[in-house]
């Protein structure tokens, strides 16, 4: 699948920030509006084209500013588990602001998205007007966990027949078999098909070794599942979302199978947030009900704009 296949709409620029030795690829949508939505990465096994039901609807309206994680793309791909802690997201998603001279956004970040997003609503409030989540997978609060979090990660099996689970094996040998168990599990809507395979070509533009990378560097190193993982980041995460000031949005699909339903609520209550579940989408609103969930961003990106230009009393 070629990555330039799924343009909506052409970006005026374009162009790589280098941090560390790291090239981050971006783009920017509608460069003469003035107010800017930042679409951020989320897990690299995708790239930024998850956001492509968003481009044309927004960037006609907004300047959008979007990137490639990491890992994914046409940004680099390091092997260093390092490379990938949420607060190198963190960072490139403050160089690709200042990159795009972006003062001030909205940002919108969907799953693994969630970690960065809060360290930029709350270590950079000056930046962030607003903040949406989607499907806040790194938001784990507490148990129950989803089934795909509870499966052995470094216990080698004989088979990997039907397995459905986040395990070292599986990933770093039967690359295409996982991809395509992960992909089914983010989507599971009726009539799916073409979205799994659009998202299939998404993993395999990058490789099992950034992959396990990545997990290693949110923290997997030593865990027993990714439950364990999960719950460590929840725990790291919760203060700082009481630390975010903006107006933020959670939206939580019904069919959700990949973040749990009462982590979305707790997302929503640490930061005063208002929360929208969407009954018949599953872990991708965005791309999967994306007009339900376009309405539902422009209404919060409208709501923002206005209080900021309101008049002072």
């Amino acid at each position: 699948m070629s990555y330039d296949s799924t343009h909506a709409m052409e970006p005026d620029r374009d162009g790589y920030v280098e941090r560390d030795g790291v090239r981050t690829f971006f783009e920017v949508y509608g460069d003469d509006h003035e107010h800017t939505i930042v679409f951020l990465p989320t897990w690299s096994i995708v790239h930024s084209r998850i956001w492509r039901a968003q481009l044309a609807y927004f960037g006609r309206q907004n300047r959008v500013v979007l990137f490639d994680g990491r890992g994914n793309g046409r940004s680099d791909r390091p092997v260093d588990p390092a490379a990938y802690h949420p607060v190198e997201f963190y960072r490139d998603a403050l160089a690709v602001m200042d990159a795009t001279e972006t003062e001030r956004a909205i940002t919108v970040s969907t799953s693994a998205g969630t970690a960065w997003n809060l360290l930029l609503a709350a270590g950079s409030p000056d930046r962030v007007q607003g903040a949406v989540f989607a499907g806040p997978t790194l938001y784990a609060v507490g148990p129950p966990y989803p089934e795909w979090a509870v499966a052995p990660y470094n216990e080698r099996f004989d088979s990997y027949d039907g397995f459905e689970g986040q395990n070292r094996y599986f990933i770093g040998e039967h690359y295409p078999a996982f991809v395509d168990f992960w992909m089914r599990t983010v989507l599971p809507e009726p009539h799916s098909t073409r979205a799994i395979e659009f998202s299939v070509g998404m993993a395999l533009d990058t490789t099992p070794e950034v992959v396990l990378a990545t997990l290693e560097g949110s923290g997997m190193d030593g865990k027993d599942r990714a439950a364990d993982r999960l719950a460590e980041a929840g725990e790291k995460l919760r203060p700082v979302a009481g630390a975010v000031q903006c107006p933020v949005l959670v939206v939580q699909g019904g069919l959700e199978r990949i973040a749990m339903p009462h982590w979305a609520q707790a997302l929503a209550e640490d930061t005063g947030g208002e929360l929208l579940v969407l009954p018949e989408a599953g872990h991708h609103p965005a791309g999967r009900k994306p007009v339900r969930f376009n309405l539902a961003l422009r209404a919060f990106v409208d709501r923002v704009h206005a209080e900021v230009t309101a008049p002072s009393r």
